[in-house]
């Protein structure tokens, strides 16, 4: 079942941030770390929550089991381009247990569904170079590379 998290659920979201920004840190120890205490992990789905952030719970027996945070970006037309509202996908993850059982393309679905609702014509997401499953997640649910951000780290 999807639903939408409320405060109470911080704390398992913030167990969840940890084992996701763990395989970051992994990845990139020259970006991402996992020092972050419990309480800071808390406080941060309590600010994005705050700021009008959603997320989305995927729930079995009542227990969270993925999640999906997103947000609506506006954007105001410039000389260049044409207003528009679209979607952040911000974080998505699954427990490894759960993964490949489809709980990520419902928790997407259930995003362009909700997002649509909410006026956007479509949504982004930041995938990391070195993360060519969630690439793929993103490619299956239709998304497509629009941009290439090149980094070099001095």
């Amino acid at each position: 079942m999807i639903d939408t998290a409320t405060d109470h659920d911080i704390p398992t979201l913030a167990d969840m941030l940890y084992a996701l920004n763990a395989h970051h840190a992994a990845d990139l120890p020259g970006r991402f770390h996992t020092d972050g205490t419990e309480a800071a992990l808390k406080t941060f789905f309590a600010q994005k929550l705050g700021q009008g952030a959603r997320v989305l719970l995927y729930r079995t027996e009542g227990v969270p089991r993925a999640y999906l945070m997103w947000q609506i970006l506006d954007h105001a037309g410039t000389a260049l381009e044409h207003p528009r509202r679209q979607a952040l996908l911000d974080h998505i993850y699954v427990q490894p247990i759960w993964r490949h059982r489809g709980l990520a393309r419902r928790l997407i679905a259930r995003f362009e569904q909700d997002s649509r609702a909410q006026g956007c014509t479509g949504w982004i997401t930041r995938v990391h170079a070195f993360n060519t499953p969630s690439a793929a997640l993103m490619r299956g649910a239709g998304a497509h590379l629009a941009v290439e951000v090149y980094e070099k780290r001095l």
